[in-house]
């Protein structure tokens, strides 16, 4: 009876810690501009660069599609709009908000640049966040959207002091966040394959979408250190290996 008792709770807290659907988010890899924008990526000078999470969208989703894994990945640079901020994000005094605003060096001393007209930014914002919802909306069962990032190894516009760690997991402290298992799950995922792990550190929380739906949402952030050099913005030898140790984890998450 006991036996039976220990079996039955072991196989609830298995059933609580896996999912039937997930969302692969990629919303900061693209370099593109669209053409009738002003922009491109050659105007970026160096610290612009570091903010774009180059190469997340091979790194995140498998090359053989799955009836149980999806993705979305927007298709143009965080500086044109950044579809993960907020409205009225705190960080947008700091020209670091859905339409990124830079005091850049002209040739006649400092200037202001917007990469898109705050008008628009907000439409694209909002047409994109809508697409989103409803994706979730129709994934069945229990979702799980994984926010898939990387981090500059330098100091940069978003993190001055970057910390030694390998791989951030975030996560939202309400009804989005994945149970204990789930999260110790994943830690555990990366811990034993000798990466070092933070947890809500340096960046925390995970994107979130309005849905009428039940669905977690965890955020996965690799250091670039790991898989390129922001300075060529090359692949380094490393990158076969940190694109297999992160799409390896979806097995230990789908049911």
């Amino acid at each position: 009876m006991e036996n039976q008792r220990k079996s039955s709770q072991e196989q609830r807290v298995k059933l609580q810690s896996v999912y039937d659907n997930m969302l692969l988010h990629i919303p900061h890899s693209s370099t593109s501009f669209p053409e009738d924008s002003c922009h491109s990526f050659m105007d970026l000078n160096q610290e612009e660069r570091l903010l774009i999470d180059y190469y997340t969208d091979e790194l995140f989703v498998p090359s053989k599609e799955t009836k149980c894994i999806s993705s979305i990945v927007f298709p143009f640079c965080r500086l044109y709009c950044d579809v993960e901020r907020l409205i009225n994000d705190p960080l947008e005094k700091e020209g670091l908000g859905i339409s990124y605003s830079r005091r850049v060096v002209a040739q006649h001393g400092k200037t202001v640049r917007s990469f898109r007209g705050k008008t628009d930014s907000f439409m694209m914002y909002a047409d994109y966040h809508a697409e989103v919802s409803e994706i979730i909306k129709d994934l069945d069962g229990r979702r799980l959207l994984i926010d898939c990032h990387s981090f500059s190894n330098l100091p940069n516009l978003l993190n001055s002091n970057p910390p030694d760690i390998d791989i951030c997991i975030g996560y939202n402290d309400d009804e989005t966040c994945p149970n204990k298992v789930v999260i110790g799950n994943i830690v555990r995922h990366f811990g034993m394959l000798g990466y070092k792990v933070g947890i809500n550190e340096p960046f925390s929380n995970s994107k979130t979408f309005s849905v009428p739906v039940k669905y977690h949402s965890v955020m996965i952030e690799v250091n670039k250190r790991l898989y390129m050099n922001e300075q060529t913005l090359d692949k380094t030898d490393g990158f076969d290996k940190i694109r297999n140790d992160i799409q390896s984890l979806y097995d230990i998450l789908l049911n």
